[in-house]
């Protein structure tokens, strides 16, 4: 308990310090790169696969990937994951005796979806240039928004979980989730995240929110479901391949896989939802 509180305070001010100091800056695309590259290699890893050069190729596409759907270049996103996917279905081949159809798809979901998925963390941030109704600050906030109605929720499920708990939601998957610690989980953040609402719009605006209020609170709840189920996809991976962390990179709370499961649904959810908005609205 006293590491897993330790890791929690130090990754606490490294998030902090990165989204107040760095939310601007190459620091903090190269934080998700990494975050999706350290991702790959969990799950490849807990698939089960053994060909190093795939496994080697797959950690650098999906570094490269976020930066890549960051930062357009004169090479297109498309013909890398062109070239990628060619690359796996040759490797699968030549080694068909090492590699099967779950190795495949297990890497695929490694260096594609989670790569893509926390992408999102620097599309949002890039926000204001392409909406002209959403400043530089309001992206910093969206980003506060989304991971902590992610983390909050999976703190006060537990504690309503704890206190008030009965149906269990996947028994299977996440024995400890009940839907009444779900849906204390969520009642709770939709209060604090009113509260975030007000402190951001009396202290910190430079403007009027570029979500309306009856919009932003809709989103509450919706991120905090995307969350859950972030969370359980990762679980289910976890039982598929019979392993209870995906590393022990992090004392006390298990790999990037385990600590940031949740973020992988919910910054997609977020980015959609306030697209779909700025496209309706613009």
């Amino acid at each position: 308990m006293k590491k897993r509180i330790l890791s929690a305070i130090v990754i606490g001010v490294v998030l902090i310090s990165i989204w107040l100091f760095l939310f601007f800056t190459p620091v903090y695309d190269i934080f998700f790169a990494l975050l999706s590259a350290v991702a790959c290699f969990e799950v490849t890893r807990a698939i089960g696969l053994k060909n190093k050069q795939i496994q080697a190729v797959a950690i650098i596409f999906s570094f490269i990937l976020p930066l890549a759907l960051t930062y357009p270049t004169r090479i297109p996103v498309g013909l890398l994951c062109i070239l990628y996917v060619m690359f796996l279905i040759v490797m699968c081949v030549i080694h068909n005796q090492e590699v099967d159809f779950s190795h495949l798809t297990g890497t695929i979901y490694a260096s594609f979806i989670i790569p893509v998925a926390f992408s999102m963390g620097n599309l949002i941030a890039d926000l204001y240039k392409v909406y002209d109704f959403i400043d530089e600050r309001e992206c910093q906030f969206f980003i506060w928004f989304a991971v902590s109605t992610s983390l909050f929720t999976d703190v006060f499920s537990q504690l309503s979980g704890m206190a008030f708990g009965k149906h269990k939601m996947t028994p299977i998957l996440s024995p400890k989730k009940t839907i009444e610690g779900a849906v204390g989980g969520i009642s709770t953040v939709i209060l604090l995240n009113c509260a975030w609402y007000f402190i951001y719009t009396k202290c910190f605006a430079l403007k009027e929110f570029a979500l309306p209020f009856g919009f932003y609170i809709l989103l509450s709840p919706v991120i905090s479901i995307a969350g859950i189920y972030g969370d359980l996809i990762a679980s289910f991976i976890k039982r598929k391949c019979d392993i209870k962390d995906y590393s022990n990179l992090i004392p006390g709370h298990g790999g990037v896989m385990d600590r940031f499961d949740s973020v992988a649904l919910v910054l997609p959810t977020m980015y959609v939802l306030i697209t779909i908005y700025g496209l309706v609205v613009g």
